[in-house]
């Protein structure tokens, strides 16, 4: 299988839905990944199950991301995920959640190398579609755990490695090492992402530098900014301007995808986070307090006609001064 490009977009439960993975494939995201779906059979059928594994047309491969500790159920999982159309299942062996890790799934898989080459080697016997694997350096910063997962995830029929620079205990906070990501490299013959902290190009060449990886997997730092994808490949960053008008469709599409009421509830974290990254927190409060669709989609389209008309007289002006100056 061959993915567009080295850059991929991280899966981010309640985050990297469909309206986001639309604007990241639209900026040129290589390789997307579902929201991570619970290998609970009974929660088939629930709206949030459904929603996470909503097929996006546009984008390739279909990935979807699993979580469990349960081989024949999870395998069970990627088989019905196939039925519908996935060509690709990631299976998560890095998230911190403690929701997560007290079921025995996630990163807590990190302490049972066994079972994590009993649940690769059972799903990948059971689909005709590639497997992959997520983890993170193991359980605590001092630990090897991560790269021993890395090499029995592969000796059981992984087909490509993405590993996040923090161990199970770090969850966010501290440095990112990319040594262990180094050493996975250099242990497997199938590729290796490295994923963590990277939020612009220079953060992204660092990351590539010191971990030998064959590519990147970005997660909190494409929220806010979908076009860090454009940016990468060597793009323009958008406008102030273009940036409005990106968070307009994207809050259009929440609001549409998810329905009035609960489209408003999510749309709320995005836009802090435009906001934070337009360095204009100071409106976030302002937004907050909006309840409905139409307040929401009223108040952006507001801003960015008011942002639009003030880039244009600086545009009309900006000559005058320099006419003058020249003179």
């Amino acid at each position: 299988m061959q993915l567009r490009n080295r850059v991929a977009l991280a899966p981010m439960a309640g985050l990297t839905d469909v309206p986001f993975r639309t604007l990241a494939w639209r900026f040129g995201a290589g390789h997307m990944v579902s929201e991570m779906v619970a290998s609970k059979l009974e929660l088939w059928h629930t709206q949030k199950s459904q929603l996470r594994r909503e097929a996006l047309p546009c984008a390739a491969p279909m990935a979807v991301q699993i979580a469990g500790n349960d081989p024949l159920v999870m395998a069970e999982t990627a088989r019905r995920l196939v039925d519908e159309g996935t060509t690709l299942i990631d299976i998560n062996f890095g998230c911190p959640a403690k929701k997560v890790c007290r079921k025995a799934a996630g990163s807590a898989l990190l302490a049972d190398l066994d079972r994590v080459a009993a649940i690769v080697e059972t799903v990948a016997a059971a689909v005709t579609v590639p497997v992959t694997v997520k983890t993170r350096t193991g359980l605590a910063p001092d630990d090897r755990l991560g790269v021993a997962a890395a090499r029995v995830a592969a000796q059981a029929g992984a087909r490509m490695l993405v590993m996040h620079g923090r161990s199970r205990a770090c969850k966010f906070s501290g440095a990112v090492r990319f040594a262990p990501v180094a050493e996975a490299r250099r242990a497997l013959s199938i590729p290796v992402l490295v994923n963590g902290d990277i939020e612009d190009a220079q953060s992204a060449a660092q990351a590539l530098r010191n971990s030998y990886a064959d590519g990147l997997m970005i997660g909190r730092g494409a929220i806010g900014q979908p076009w860090i994808f454009q940016v990468l490949a060597g793009g323009e960053e958008p406008s102030v301007a273009q940036r409005l008008h990106i968070m307009c469709e994207h809050l259009d599409h929440m609001h549409k995808f998810y329905g009035l009421q609960q489209g408003v509830r999510i749309a709320r974290k995005h836009v802090q986070a435009y906001l934070r990254r337009l360095n204009a927190a100071a409106l976030i409060a302002d937004f907050m307090r909006l309840d409905t669709a139409f307040s929401q989609l009223t108040w952006l389209g507001a801003l960015t006609e008011s942002t639009i008309l003030e880039q244009q007289t600086l545009a009309v002006t900006r000559p005058l001064a320099v006419n003058s100056h020249s003179g």
